[in-house]
């Protein structure tokens, strides 16, 4: 089996201030999900390191602000053609450090270009208006100008395409970023530092700090001099992170939680849902907030469609996301299979019934330190609360109904009209 390999760092596993590379404390260790190896040993960014990239991106504001739009929405667009020129290093990356299969990696640095040039087309469109005043000769002039310096907090499930989005937008409208990816997937974030600079961006601008979220993440909320936050990551994390934001009556954008329910009525073509639900929890091994999570299967559905999943659960192509061909790779690190686990052993301690699972990474002896967990089909979860409550990040199907958290819902059905009344 062809196997592609990590590409040589064009980078420091450090934090990128103004252009340089700078030290913090500690570090921590990221891994290759697949085999537990090690990647680098990344440089922690500490309360000082923390401010001083806030600091430098408060001066590069006060430059950057006044910079033409046309030319701010170059250097975007010039960042996603580099970014698609040099696809291929940032989706072997990326495979590495998260886990994700190389073609879904791939789709991601094409999504992640993609956002820098629908940015760098967007930072010439901030229009203005003029509004009627209520007083006879007089008008309402708005004009929009940038909020200041951004902190910018991203996930691990999709850290290049997620920080793409926050830093491209922010960017474009003329603020300076500070951007503090995940902890478990840091090196991809360091990785766009050069990259953006390659493309004509002013040192200071854009800031990457790893760390840890109650050092960086405290900070970035606390700090009087960043005005925007913006967050892609769990309901508890939003949660803390306004109530920290308050007093500084700051800016959010939270993308948070999410436990879609998948709903299948008796006349929904099975062989499609099928296809759809392997699509959903295949796709970065099902660690995805907008993914099916909660499967409602009409009872004249029910075995057939199990009977259709089951066979495709088997025939998953399991592994490392750097081999040819693979369909899933694994978790992204072992607390997390422990977790879905104990969700699997309570299930059918309640009464569930595990269908089908797919363990054929387990013949492979470069995969025995790595986190896999074999996707899971369950039937008859029925009114057990937690699979329905929580957010399970990993490759298990159930039914289920409940839950406080929602993204997204998918209806499967041939009546048009039949949406609007479920």
């Amino acid at each position: 089996m062809n196997m592609k390999t990590l590409p040589d760092f064009w980078f420091e596993p450090l934090a990128w201030i103004d252009g340089q590379w700078h030290p913090g404390g500690e570090t921590v260790t990221v891994r290759n999900p697949a085999t537990g190896e090690k990647i680098a040993d990344v440089s922690r960014a500490d309360a000082a390191v923390v401010t001083l990239a806030i600091e430098g991106a408060v001066k590069a504001q006060r430059t950057w602000r006044e910079v033409s739009a046309v030319e701010r929405g170059m250097v975007l667009k010039r960042t996603a053609a580099l970014l698609l020129a040099r696809k291929d290093e940032f989706a072997r990356l990326l495979t590495a450090e998260q886990g994700k299969p190389y073609s879904q990696a791939a789709g991601e640095v094409e999504y992640a270009a993609s956002f820098f040039q629908w940015f760098g087309e967007e930072a010439r469109r901030v229009y203005g208006r003029i509004a009627a005043h209520p007083e006879a000769g007089r008008e309402f002039f708005i004009e929009h100008k940038p909020a200041g310096v951004a902190g910018l907090i991203t996930p691990w499930n999709f850290p290049l395409a997620q920080g793409a989005k926050k830093v491209a937008a922010a960017l474009a409208a003329g603020c300076s970023a500070v951007w503090k990816p995940a902890e478990l997937t840091p090196l991809i974030a360091l990785a766009i530092g050069p990259l953006m600079r390659q493309a004509g961006l002013p040192d200071g601008v854009l800031q990457i700090v790893p760390g840890r979220g109650s050092v960086v993440g405290a900070l970035l909320a606390e700090h009087p001099a960043v005005r925007v936050l913006s967050l892609t990551g769990s309901t508890a994390t939003g949660s803390a992170l306004m109530v920290a934001a308050a007093p500084g009556i700051k800016r959010l954008s939270l993308e948070l939680g999410g436990n879609a329910p998948f709903i299948v009525l008796p006349d929904a073509d099975l062989d499609f849902v099928a296809e759809q639900l392997m699509r959903l929890k295949l796709f970065v091994s099902g660690q995805v907030c907008v993914t099916a999570n909660r499967v409602f299967v009409h009872a004249d559905a029910e075995a057939v469609l199990a009977e259709k999943l089951a066979e495709k659960i088997r025939a998953a192509r399991l592994g490392n996301g750097l081999a040819e061909g693979i369909e899933a790779g694994p978790l992204i690190h072992r607390q997390a299979c422990r977790e879905i686990g104990e969700l699997v052993e309570q299930a059918v301690a309640a009464g569930a019934e595990i269908v089908a699972e797919n363990r054929s990474y387990e013949g492979d002896a470069t995969l025995r330190e790595g986190s896999f967990f074999p996707p899971t089909l369950l039937v008859g979860v029925n009114e057990w609360r937690p699979l329905k409550a929580e957010i399970p990040f990993g490759g298990i199907k159930h039914s289920g109904i409940g839950g406080e958290e929602g993204l997204r819902e998918f209806l499967e059905t041939q009546v048009i009209s039949m949406p609007k009344s479920i």
